[in-house]
C-alpha cells in the first residue's frame, strides 16, 4: 500500500467517525459517493486502456533522450509544450504522465508537464476562457502566468542536484 492511500483511509476513518459523532444522515452522502462512483470509474478504466496503447505507441528512446536525465534542462521547455499541447481532463493527463515516466521521463520534466497543462490545459483556453473572459483576458493571464512551469521544473531540477527525492514510479 501506498502512503497516499493510507493518509486517504485515515482521513476517511477520521470523517466516518465525525460524521456518528455529529450524527450526520449518511442517506445523502452514500448517493453522491455513488454517483461520483459511477461517474469516474468508467473514466479511469478508458484511460487507463488509453495509457496502455499510448505507451506501447510511444518508443521509450524518444521519451528518455527528450525528458529524460540525459535531456538536462531542454527536458523543461519540451515538457512544457507537452503539457500544453494536452486536450484532456486529469485523468487521461496523468494517465499519460504515467506513461511517461515509466518510458525514462525525468521527475522535473514531469513537473513541469503536469504544472504546464494545470496551467495552460487547451480545452479549458478554448472551451471556457476565450468564449467566456475574452482574448485579452487570455493575453494577460498567459503573459502573467507563462513562466511557471518552467520555474517548477527548474526548482525540480535543483532539489534535485541538492538531495536524492526519488524518481515517479506509477503503481503497477
Amino acid at each position: 500500500m501506498s502512503i497516499g492511500f493510507l493518509v486517504l483511509l485515515v482521513l476517511l476513518v477520521l470523517l466516518f467517525v465525525l460524521a456518528l459523532w455529529k450524527r450526520i444522515a449518511f442517506g445523502p452522502v452514500v448517493r453522491r459517493f455513488i454517483e461520483q462512483f459511477a461517474m469516474l470509474v468508467p473514466r479511469m478504466l478508458c484511460a487507463l486502456v488509453a495509457a496502455g496503447f499510448i505507451a506501447q505507441l510511444i518508443p521509450k528512446q524518444a521519451v528518455a533522450s527528450l525528458l529524460g536525465d540525459d535531456a538536462g534542462l531542454w527536458a523543461i521547455p519540451v515538457a512544457a509544450a507537452a503539457g500544453l499541447m494536452v486536450p484532456a481532463g486529469p485523468v487521461i493527463t496523468f494517465a499519460i504522465a504515467a506513461v511517461l515516466a515509466k518510458s525514462g521521463a525525468s521527475t522535473h520534466a514531469l513537473i513541469t508537464f503536469v504544472t504546464s497543462w494545470s496551467i495552460f490545459a487547451t480545452h479549458r483556453i478554448l472551451i471556457y476562457e476565450l468564449p467566456l473572459l475574452g482574448a485579452s483576458f487570455l493575453r494577460l493571464r498567459v503573459a502573467s502566468a507563462w513562466v511557471v512551469p518552467f520555474l517548477a521544473g527548474l526548482a525540480a531540477y535543483g532539489v534535485g542536484l541538492l538531495s536524492t527525492y526519488g524518481t515517479a514510479v506509477p503503481i503497477q
